[in-house]
């Protein structure tokens, strides 16, 4: 028999003998939370669905969280063996999760508000991202991404005069920017707009 063999079905009965045991649901936790790459346990709840008190009692009960571990692997193809043992490497196939956890923030009233995080399948994102942000408006959702250097013709995240919103930017020569926003606009000067990062995609909800 082949070490390969023999290797996954110890892996199968570690797995086995962690779930039927119950036990080791506050270690685990902290793995799925490692493996979406959460910077917090609420991250989690939040994107699970769940409260935290929830999340609170079967850490507390050391509970096995058998549904968690398996939505987990099957969203970010972390390894069951780590999740469930934490031996072995947190992804076998790869150095590092195929999923990404975004921040997410939404436009209100001219403010930036914090809301549940994005995960996302990298292969969906452009390559060279700096520092990407989600951010929703009341119909639309945008991909945006850090940016350096000066206004160009396209789709912006802004702030003037302390209020930040989504505009498409139409650069003039003289130092001079056309702010649309559907059928009106105004003209302003480059220094009046602090850029806060340039539109990569939109979704837009029918």
């Amino acid at each position: 028999m082949s070490n390969d063999k023999i290797t996954k079905r110890h892996d199968s009965s570690s797995i086995r003998e962690s779930v039927e045991s119950h036990k080791g649901g506050k270690d685990v936790i902290f793995r799925i939370v490692e493996a979406y790459g959460f910077s917090s346990r609420q991250a989690l709840c939040n994107h699970l669905g769940v409260s935290q008190s929830t999340l609170a009692n079967r850490s507390a009960r050391d509970t096995f969280p058998a549904d968690w571990v398996i939505i987990c692997h099957v969203e970010t193809g972390a390894s069951l063996f780590w999740l469930t043992t934490g031996q072995g490497h947190a992804f076998e196939t790869a150095t590092e999760s195929h999923s990404m956890c975004i921040a997410h923030k939404k436009i209100t009233n001219g403010m930036l508000n914090d809301v549940d995080d994005f995960v996302i399948d990298k292969t969906a994102l452009p390559e060279g991202l700096q520092s990407p942000l989600m951010v929703s408006t009341e119909r639309s959702i945008y991909l945006t991404d850090r940016y350096d250097g000066e206004i160009l013709d396209g789709m912006w995240l802004i702030e003037i005069d302390g209020l930040v919103s989504i505009r498409e930017l139409i650069r003039f020569p003289g130092g001079r920017v056309r702010v649309e926003n559907g059928k009106t606009y105004f003209e302003c000067q480059v220094e009046d707009i602090k850029v806060l990062g340039k539109v990569v995609s939109r979704t837009e909800f029918l």
